[in-house]
């Protein structure tokens, strides 16, 4: 079952920094490091979280374009997550998602 993006929070993800997630898009699956977790400020009135941003790092090499990407991993579970490739360099291919 995948969970809605309105009950995810930093703190979803703190637990799982360092672990890696399976990314599926169109019948292919990746494996993505979570990296970091880092919040972005405070909350709007209207906002249902406080903004976080999520690294990832991936293969060198690996390319994906900006979408929305099935998340999934033992312990977590399943979400949709928007990513944007942010470079590729020796510690890897590197995305970033953003949470407001």
């Amino acid at each position: 079952m995948t969970t809605p993006l309105e009950d995810l929070s930093a703190a979803s993800f703190e637990p799982h920094i360092g672990a890696e997630f399976t990314v599926e898009s169109g019948g292919t699956a990746v494996t993505l490091r979570l990296d970091s977790v880092r919040l972005l400020g405070h909350r709007r009135p209207e906002a249902i979280r406080d903004p976080f941003s999520l690294g990832f790092v991936g293969p060198q090499g690996l390319r994906l374009p900006q979408e929305i990407y099935q998340f999934s991993r033992e312990g977590f579970g399943v979400a949709g997550i928007f990513i944007t490739q942010t470079g590729d360099g020796a510690r890897g291919s590197e995305f970033e998602a953003i949470f407001t």
